[in-house]
Formats: structure tokens, sequence, C-alpha cells
């Protein structure tokens, strides 16, 4: 194909008809598509890609720009990384990690410049649990666990199983520790839950009954916590100092009527939002076919204890997310959802307005997923991007990186401080040290021999009133003549025969 057509077909892959196009990547981060729907949109995607089923050593944090290339990526001899997000009240970057081998869970504390400034885990015999971690607005943190209790519940079925009288139910555990790693509080749902509240759907294994499997903590605007449970289809809120159950939102026994909602199943993500709202990501497990996932915002009444839905969203065509997921609802009223235990061609993240419109989705790679995404406005004006320099040597056109980096990654899999380029494509650079690989802007070739301003080859001089060689469409195919008028409003390329070539929309 030629170059100018080459040039068309990618320009018109982008921003102008948002197929989805793939990223540059280095060596040891997943690939994916992007495709943007609205190129005024300003914010970074912050996520944990990993391959489902895969025993997973090497993983990396990676921030995507507004376009969709990787801006920065910190590899991490992991075997998982979960929730990687940015608390701005605080200046905190948080992440979960599951370090290789024997070691237990991590809850990561960053600065705004990705330096490690702390770790938690949990204490006093409690598994700590990867869903995940919360830094409060007391200066405290928030850590999942998990603790075991025998319970005697053979006086229950469980979808029709009987339960046994020496049942190990898993207990879903909050902690609070100050700055000093200094236990504050303790919460176990053992102690507060009966494992009936669980659905049947969700399995009884009485050798390892997870009957409520938290997978959200978030703190209320009144100080106490909200936690998500998943198998018990419900939202609790829970007093902060005495544990106690202040009301629950769906489940067998919610406190609310659902006004105009059949209600959520399987949840993920229950935020409570500035308006007072509470959104959450609805995995639908349990909803009535055909189960579809959306995001969904109620509004909570206290006083009629009533639940009234104010937005949903449910991506087009509708597909089922079985595991996983968010919804991030930003301060401007956009809405990340991430679909967690899904693969192409569904997408892995979209970005949505609040009146529904797609602006941006992202596709991994087959079988990588992202436990959560976030989408964020970042503390960067520290990060200087490396600037890719172009020459020709030797007869050939070659990239160089800036000098003072501890580590190089281009896209081409090469680690080298510059690389020579033989063929049209997108090219990036990653430079950095411990603190993480900062991105250049990506580097697009179009025509090898003169890509380079200062190239000694000469830009070819394109004469008027060339004859037409031939009609091609998007994807280089040849056609007959021009297109018809039934093809009026597309685009097509006209070849000339000095080679150059042009793009016209058929009138």
């Amino acid at each position: 194909m030629r170059p100018t057509i080459y040039l068309i077909l990618l320009l018109l892959s982008h921003e102008a008809t948002a197929q989805p196009t793939q990223r540059p990547v280095p060596t040891g981060v997943p690939g994916y598509a992007f495709e943007v729907f609205d190129s005024t949109v300003s914010g970074y995607y912050l996520a944990t890609p990993f391959r489902f089923g895969v025993n997973n050593n090497k993983l990396s944090l990676v921030i995507l720009d507004a376009q969709g290339y990787l801006l920065w990526y910190l590899p991490q001899n992991a075997r998982n990384l979960i929730n990687f997000k940015y608390h701005p009240e605080l200046e905190l970057y948080t992440y979960g990690k599951m370090p290789v081998g024997p070691f237990p869970m991590q809850y990561m504390v960053l600065n705004k410049d990705f330096q490690v400034l702390d770790s938690f885990t949990t204490v006093a015999g409690v598994q700590p649990d990867a869903h995940d971690f919360l830094p409060t607005s007391n200066q405290s943190y928030l850590v999942a666990g998990a603790k075991d209790s025998i319970m005697d519940l053979s006086a229950y079925l469980f979808n029709g199983v009987p339960g046994s009288p020496n049942t190990r139910a898993v207990g879903f555990v909050v902690q609070e520790f100050d700055v000093d790693h200094n236990l504050l509080f303790s919460w176990n749902s053992n102690d507060f839950i009966h494992p009936t509240e669980a659905y049947g759907f969700y399995g009884y294994n009485a050798n390892n009954f997870d009957y409520c499997h938290g997978n959200t903590i978030e703190e209320d605007t009144d100080g106490h916590l909200l936690l998500s449970f998943r198998h018990l289809n419900s939202i609790y809120k829970i007093h902060r100092q005495t544990g106690a159950v202040l009301w629950k939102l769906g489940g067998k026994s919610s406190s609310f009527t659902f006004v105009n909602d059949v209600g959520f199943s399987g949840q993920h993500d229950a935020r409570r939002l500035p308006n007072g709202n509470i959104a959450l990501f609805d995995n639908a497990n349990t909803a009535p076919p055909p189960r579809i996932s959306r995001a969904v915002e109620y509004a909570l009444d206290t006083i009629n204890w009533t639940a009234t839905k104010v937005w949903e969203y449910r991506y087009q065509p509708g597909f089922f997310s079985p595991a996983m997921g968010g919804h991030q609802t930003t301060e401007t009223r956009r809405h990340l959802l991430s679909y967690g235990l899904i693969f192409r061609p569904r997408p892995s993240f979209v970005l949505v307005d609040d009146a529904g419109e797609l602006l941006s989705t992202c596709f991994f790679q087959d079988s990588v997923m992202s436990y959560r995404v976030h989408f964020q406005d970042l503390p960067l004006e520290n990060m200087q991007r490396p600037e890719i320099q172009c020459s020709w040597q030797n007869g050939a056109l070659t990239l160089t990186a800036p000098p003072g980096y501890d580590q190089y990654a281009w896209s081409t899999g090469e680690n080298n401080t510059s690389i020579v380029v033989n063929a049209p494509g997108i090219y990036q650079l990653w430079a950095g040290n411990t603190n993480g690989m900062v991105g250049s802007e990506p580097f697009q070739v179009i025509d090898p021999a003169t890509a380079c301003a200062a190239s000694p080859v000469e830009e070819p001089v394109f004469q008027e009133n060339q004859p037409i060689t031939g009609y091609f469409d998007l994807l280089g195919r040849r056609l007959p003549g021009p297109p018809t008028e039934r093809f009026t409003g597309q685009w097509y390329v006209v070849q000339f025969a000095d080679g150059h070539a042009e793009w016209r929309l058929a009138r």
C-alpha cells in the first residue's frame, strides 16, 4: 500500500471515525486497541491489566493519556495488581499488590511522583483481601481482609443443599489503621450478618462458604462505612464505631423499596456521590434473562425508605460481565465503566457522558483484563515526556532517545538509545527509572524516506493536472471508477501518475 493511502487509513481509523486503533506498547505491557469519539476530553486512565488464567509474575501499573496512548508504566514482580487509583485530596496513589512467592497481599501507598511511601496489610490473624483499600479523610487507612468462623448451619438449606454443622464461613473483614500502623477498628461480617442472607445462586461449600464476598469499602459523608457484598446482592451501611448495620440497599432484607427498578445483583464499586446518590456497577448475575451488566445510580430516601433509579447506562449491544468491574462518576458527570471479566469483541472499559454518549472505548487483547479502571486528572506537572529525535544516519531513518535515563524501551521491543526504522507506523519510546517509565508522544512515520524535517531526502514535488491512475476504497481495494451517487458522504482515495494520492469525499 502506498504511503499516502496508509496515512489516510491511519487518520480515518482514529478520531475521524473512532474505529479501534492498536496503540504502541513496550515488551511486557499487554497490547490494546483504543478508540476516541471526542478528542476534547482530557484526563488519564489508570489500570492494572493482567492475563486471566495465567500464572503472572511480571505485571505493570499503567496510565493512558486521553487519546489512549501509554503515558507511564511501572513494572512489578507480582502475581496480581489491583485497583490503581489517585486520591487528589491526599496527593497519594494507592494499589494492591500480590507479590511473587509466599508473601501476603500488600496495599501500596505512593506519592504524586510515584515514590513508595508506605505499605499496609492486615493483622491479628486476618488474611488480606485484594478487593479494596481506602485512605480516609482522617488520614487513616481502611483495609479489606477475610477471617473464617465455624458455624452450625445444619438448620438451613442453601439452594436445596443442607448446611453443615461445621461450616467454615468466610467473613469479610474491614480493618482501619493510623499512619503508624496502629489498629483503630476491626469489623467482621460473621459478627453481624447471618449466612442465610446469601443467595443460593452463588453456591454453598461447607469447607469454604464465601457467603457475603465483600468487594467495596466506601467512607460515607457522615463518617460511617458503605460495604458492597456481591453474594448478598446488597450494599450495607455500618456504624464506624459499633459496627452495627444501619441499613441495607438491596438483598433479601433490604431497608429500601426500589421504586422504578428491579434492583441489582453481583454488584461492584458502590460509591457515594457528591449529590448524595449511590452509584455502582450492576453485574446482574441473578437478573432474569437476558442479563445485561450496567452502571446505575440511585437516589435514596431515608424517610420513606425508597430507592429511585435516576441514571443508568448499558452498552449497545448489551452484554453480561459475570465478575469484577466498576463504575466511576467524575465531578463533571462523566462515567467510566470497567467491565472486568469480559473479552473482545466486548470493550474492556468505556467512558461515557451523562447523556450516555460514548467518549472513548478500550479493548485489551484477548484474555487480558483489569479488575477496575479509573479516569482522573493527575498532578503530572513534574513529569517530562522524553522527546524522540529523528535523523538520517548511514542511509537509514534513525529515532533516538534523549540521554540521562536509566532505562529505555521502544514499541519495537528494543532497549537501545536509538532504533532504525524501515516501515511506516506509529512508534513510541518509554524512558525512566525505578519510579516508572514515561512515554514520549507517539511518533508517526508515513514514509521512512521523508520522516525527518532535517532529512537530506527532498520531499517529492507533486505536479498539478497529473493523470489519474486509479481509485481505491479505504481498505486499499481498487475501484472500477469514481464512487457513484449512492456512496455520497464516503471517503475514497485517488492515485495519480506521479505516485501521490489524495483523499476525496464522494458527492
